[in-house]
């Protein structure tokens, strides 16, 4: 757990943490963290366990790929919520980022293919709270694995980005299914036995209701499990500010989060990391 009896030491070393994170991925029910290793000018991945990471509290542009090679953000651009710069996002993925969370065409107007891509409307389940989201056809069930879902539904399919989020905001509007949940809230569920029956129900609750009210075509329910991390944990786990030193006995990852215990359970956002500068240990 972030040891914050001595904040000013991680922030004396954070100079002289040598690996920037780039990305935190899943690969079936791998998790993946590449890092940027600049003085032997390489992409390493970096292993979880021990749990003993020191994350600066500064981000910096991720750079961007070209094919294999790895290049650098030309201006180090300072890391915003985006995790690269304008510049960058421009030459490997999408010239407007806003348009990730929120696309403003159906790709009409930048012609770019993520926003022509099909997608799906889906309902998730973190224990037995629901929520309605929208992803890609080609990454639906790795997007919720990367949320940590135990089960999900898809519920619509779209002709591209635009659409699925219109759809999104008004299913969630006139159902009042929630489109996000805080941090916290998620990790709650990981001190409880995975109820089964209670998502069942939930989700036949549910499939009445869209199917009535908005005409939705919903899917069978299929569960999601394979996650390396074994539960109900002891207790509820606590959201560890991401700056710092973090160290203790691994428990194991579920969607965004690494779990370890130290003085008590903690949990730290493993995609906050991109963009940061971490070392494993002291550096």
């Amino acid at each position: 757990m972030l040891d914050k009896r001595d904040p000013p030491l991680a922030e004396g070393l954070e100079d002289m943490l040598s690996l920037h994170v780039l990305a935190f991925y899943w690969e079936g029910f791998e998790p993946r963290l590449d890092c940027h290793d600049p003085f032997n000018h390489e992409v390493v991945q970096v292993g979880f366990d021990p749990a003993d990471f020191v994350v600066s509290g500064r981000k910096v542009c991720v750079g961007r790929f070209e094919g294999d090679r790895y290049i650098e953000c030309p201006g180090r651009t300072p890391g915003t919520t985006c995790s690269q710069c304008d510049e960058c996002a421009g030459e490997a993925f999408i010239d407007d980022q806003e348009c990730i969370f929120d696309p403003k065409c159906d790709g009409s107007k930048c012609d770019n293919e993520f926003c022509k891509r099909p997608h799906v409307l889906y309902l998730a389940f973190y224990g037995t709270m629901p929520k309605v989201g929208m992803s890609s056809t080609r990454r639906v069930e790795r997007r919720l694995v990367e949320q940590g879902a135990d089960a999900f539904a898809i519920i619509g399919t779209y002709p591209n980005r635009f659409r699925a989020r219109e759809a999104e905001k008004a299913i969630s509007a006139e159902t009042g299914l929630p489109q996000w949940y805080k941090q916290q809230t998620i990790l709650a569920n990981f001190s409880r036995p995975l109820d089964v029956a209670g998502i069942e129900a939930r989700y036949g609750e549910l499939k009445q209701v869209l199917e009535a009210r908005e005409g939705c075509s919903v899917e069978s329910l299929r569960p999601i499990s394979g996650y390396p991390l074994a539960l109900p944990l002891p207790g509820v786990p606590q959201l560890q500010e991401t700056p710092g030193m973090h160290r203790g006995r691994l428990l194991g990852v579920k969607g965004k989060w690494l779990l370890y215990v130290s003085h008590g359970l903690g949990a730290l956002s493993m995609p906050d990391l991109v963009g940061r500068f971490v070392s494993r240990g002291l550096p």
